[in-house]
Parts: C-alpha cells; structure tokens; sequence
C-alpha cells in the first residue's frame, strides 16, 4: 500500500503480473505482467512537474527496481532504482523517510541473509538517488522486515509484516505459516494472536500470506485506518481483503 496523497494497493501474483487497485478496490489501468519476487510499501511524491506513487521491488531475478504509478499511464511502469546492488536481492521492506527523502528501503540478499543494506531514496531535479546508511546486522537469516518509526525490525519466522501506526497507538502485524495475524505493541518480543470477523459480504481471511496496513488515510472509509491483507479465505478462495482495525486504533487500550 502507498502512503501520501490518496493511497493505492499494488498486487503482485505468484503466477506473474502486477496490478494497482483504488481503496475502493477498483482496478486502475490495465495489469502488467511482471514476475517479482517482493514488494515493499510505496509514496507518493512529484518528480518534476509530474505526481507519481513508486512502490520498490524485488524482480524474480533478484533485482532491485521500482513500479510507478501516474495518472496517464495505461499500465504499471517498472523503472531501474540507483541502487548499486549487484547480488541477488531476497527481500525487502520500506518506511517513512521524513525530511531525508522519499522514501526508506531495506533489503537482504540470498549470500548474506543475516545483513540488511539500509538507505534512502531521494528524488531532486526529477532524478532519483540513493543514500546509503550503515548496514543492520542480524544473528538470524532474515526471513520479512519492517519499519515501525525509525525502527528497523527484522524477524527469522514471520512470512510478512506491517507497522500500524494511528497518533499514539503503534503496534506491528505479522505474518506465520499456519498462523492468524498476529500483532505486537513490543517490537515483536511478545504476540498476540487477531482473530478477524467475516464483513457483511467478505468472509475473513484463513489463510493469510501477505499483509499491509496504513493508520491514517487521507480519505475514504476508514476512521481508524485499514490493514490490508492476501491469501485464502475460509471458503477456498485467495482474495485482497480490507480490514477495519478501529476496535483497536480508536479505542483505548486496556490493561
């Protein structure tokens, strides 16, 4: 999901292709057909005179590169990122980056799953740049990361993972195989487990395999934010389902 001016949901598919979707869940432009291996987390930014929301990515082969959306466009638009990474990329996850840039990205690569390469992507006179930050290492082999603030956290279990962030609430969701959401309000150190009810229409997910959540949206349905997640509901079918995840991020928390 994208943060920034209005938001966007990118889905990419194990099969190949790639889509961008409204917060209505209306598919904007038509589908493309490139085959990733990850998908981090986009923003919205203005690069020259033209507003476009850039979600990073990991290509099948290993590579680094960025998917655009902009109004116009028929499709998504996959662009080469000024990242000078070599090896081949595993995964990856991205956060705020505040005054620094555009956006903050970390990723890991299949030689050296315990190092996570950090920096900031910056975009000045319409020209995208990397700035790089010291390397976070792990005594784990990497398996999902995630930013909460300007926290980096990284886990060797969990198959996905979210910050949910709404004023003074903060909390992260991840992703188990086998496992319901779970959330965590301590950097991962201890979880609970989130037990989703069916919408009116929607049943919940049963099986989840992916996952993204925004605290604030700039508009649309969503008081308290909306957690976004993909995979195999308890009727068999795999579906994107919207989350309201108000009980939590609009009521106090209770002892």
């Amino acid at each position: 999901m994208s943060a920034g001016s209005g938001a966007l949901l990118a889905v990419a598919y194990d099969r190949g292709g790639l889509e961008f979707f409204d917060m209505e869940g209306e598919r904007i432009g038509e589908p493309a057909l490139f085959r990733l291996r990850a998908l981090a987390d986009g923003r919205y930014t203005t690069v020259g005179d033209t507003p476009l929301t850039l979600f990073p990515g990991v290509t099948e082969a290993g590579e680094l590169k960025g998917y655009i959306y902009s109004p116009g466009l028929m499709a998504p638009t996959q662009i080469d990122l000024p990242i000078p990474e070599d090896r081949s990329v595993q995964g990856i996850c991205s956060g705020e980056a505040g005054s620094k840039g555009l956006i903050r990205i970390a990723y890991w690569t299949l030689t050296d799953s315990s190092s996570l390469t950090t920096g900031v992507l910056t975009a000045t006179n319409g020209d995208l740049a990397w700035i790089p930050e010291a390397a976070t290492l792990s005594d784990f082999p990497v398996k999902s990361c995630v930013f909460a603030y300007d926290t980096l956290v990284a886990s060797p279990v969990a198959q996905g993972a979210a910050s949910l962030t709404r004023g003074e609430y903060s909390a992260l969701l991840s992703l188990q195989e086998g496992k319901p959401i779970q959330i965590s309000t301590d950097y991962g150190m201890t979880t609970t487990d989130v037990h989703v009810r069916d919408g009116i229409t929607i049943p919940a997910p049963l099986n989840p395999t992916a996952i993204t959540a925004l605290g604030t949206l700039p508009a649309g349905g969503y008081p308290g934010g909306v957690v976004v997640v993909a995979g195999e509901n308890a009727e068999g079918e795999h579906r994107v389902v919207f989350i309201d995840p108000s009980e939590i991020t609009l009521e106090p928390v209770k002892d």
